[in-house]
């Protein structure tokens, strides 16, 4: 079965881009008799405005999407998160690149930019330095 979702930060009012993004995700997932989940992108919090998730969820509602099941907050779900890193970290690594450095090093590709891959033979992540896992 088909299944599509569509995640919001919630940074503020939902906007023109993310609504376009709803909507196409929305009928992909109708027209394929699927389902269409409602995933609130709620874990960066300096970026979070205050009430921004229940508007934006209004805001879907108002235009007459309907999700299936509950809506996810996806700061509910880190340990779930966690188990999968945890099952994937043999195929993993720490990167301390900023996304500046990212994209300085990347190479065009048919379809955007190719991940240059600067810290794939890492191992351990570093101490008292911020890394991400990739």
């Amino acid at each position: 079965m088909y299944v599509g979702r569509f995640a919001p930060t919630p940074s503020g009012p939902l906007h023109f881009g993310s609504l376009l993004a709803a909507m196409t995700s929305y009928l992909e997932a109708r027209s394929q008799q699927g389902r269409w989940l409602l995933r609130i992108e709620d874990i960066d919090k300096p970026r979070e405005v205050s009430g921004a998730a229940d508007q934006i969820i209004r805001a879907l509602g108002s235009y007459g999407f309907q999700w299936d099941g509950d809506i996810e907050y996806q700061s509910t779900r880190i340990e779930a998160y966690q188990q999968a890193l945890t099952k994937l970290s043999a195929y993993t690594y720490p990167c301390t690149c900023s996304r500046q450095k990212i994209r300085t090093n990347a190479k065009p590709g048919t379809l955007g930019l190719i991940y240059p891959g600067n810290c794939r033979n890492s191992k351990q992540a570093p101490e008292n330095k911020q890394y991400a896992i990739r």
